[in-house]
């Protein structure tokens, strides 16, 4: 008996040395040989599906942490379980006869009513509620909150990270980056740029999935807000050229949205999205396309203000031409 057990403590420690050895060479002069990506989730169906249910953590640590809100979706009270009234009746309903129609009055439902499952879930809404809800009643301090929007950007960068195709994966990561009062300052106009065109490189190779051609398409619209900035804050004219460079750009991207979509449609996957998943992306598509038309408006005064401009300038060519 000892000895089985002493072989097998051998065995362990020699799989432990073998472990710290092999990550040991993953390194050399301190810097690291290796990408990071654990078991190549990042980018995977799998990461993809740990990147959208992300997004609720990352929205109850702002709401609870930063902005004191509790989300309507995690009351976390079992007295208020339930809807207050519905088009059938529910099990622990009484029908009232009013003279007029049926009407369904509700009874709250009380904590022996709930299954054991709705009992956990609202154990664990009223932890988290806990675990961000200030007892304190003065305001957050400067360095508390940078804490707080540090701990936020890594939850957005490893979200973003997970799934860089998706829209709500970059765009959080972007507005988070690109807000003065949080992430923005010198140096993240770079860091921003740098993703937007990551995201495009990733979603240039999508040839099933239409949504992410609308999150290169919002990656495509963030660097023509960063490009035309400078121009806006000297209160100029954004040139005619990074109009239609941007134009083009984005023009693509919806286009090849629109493709992939036809052709999802075809081979049926389109029919295997859920019908929430659908609209989701059909709005998302129409105010991407609203906002595409007013580049042919911004481009037609741009063109016109410059020919008007030629014009004068003509004008005054041959005024001193006459004159001479």
């Amino acid at each position: 008996m000892l000895r089985n057990l002493a072989f097998s403590g051998i065995l362990v420690l020699s799989g432990l040395a073998l472990a710290a050895g092999n990550l040991a060479e993953l390194r050399s002069a301190g810097n690291r040989l290796h990408s990071a990506n654990v078991f190549s989730i990042q980018g995977s169906a799998y990461g993809k599906l740990l990147a959208r249910l992300s997004e609720t953590t990352i929205d109850r640590v702002w709401h609870l942490g930063v902005e004191q809100i509790v989300p309507h979706y995690m009351s976390g009270d079992p007295a208020h379980h339930g809807p207050v009234a519905a088009p059938a009746a529910p099990t622990n309903a009484a029908v009232v006869d009013n003279g007029l129609k049926p009407t369904y009055v509700y009874t709250p439902v009380s904590k022996a009513d709930l299954t054991p499952i709705e009992k956990s879930k609202k154990w664990i809404q009223k932890r988290v509620i806990a675990q961000y809800t200030r007892t304190n009643p003065r305001a957050l301090n400067d360095s508390h909150l940078a804490t707080v929007y540090r701990d936020i950007e890594e939850m957005l960068l490893r979200s973003f990270k997970l799934d860089p195709t998706h829209y709500g994966t970059y765009d959080s990561y972007h507005l988070f980056l690109t807000t003065r009062d949080f992430g923005g300052g010198t140096g993240v106009s770079e860091h921003a740029e740098k993703i937007a065109n990551l995201v495009i490189s990733n979603i240039f190779k999508e040839n099933e999935d239409p949504e992410p051609w609308l999150t290169a398409a919002a990656a495509a619209s963030n660097l023509y807000q960063m490009a035309s900035l400078p121009y806006i804050q000297r209160n100029e004219a954004i040139p005619t050229d990074i109009l239609k460079e941007y134009q083009n750009k984005i023009g693509y991207c919806l286009a090849r949205f629109d493709e992939v979509q036809a052709q999802a449609e075809k081979i049926g996957n389109w029919d295997r999205l859920s019908t929430e998943r659908q609209m989701e992306i059909a709005e998302r598509a129409h105010f991407a396309k609203r906002t595409f038309k007013q580049f042919e408006v911004m481009i037609a005064r741009a063109e016109s203000k410059s020919q008007s401009g030629k014009t004068e300038g003509e004008v005054a060519e041959r005024s001193s031409e006459e004159k001479d």
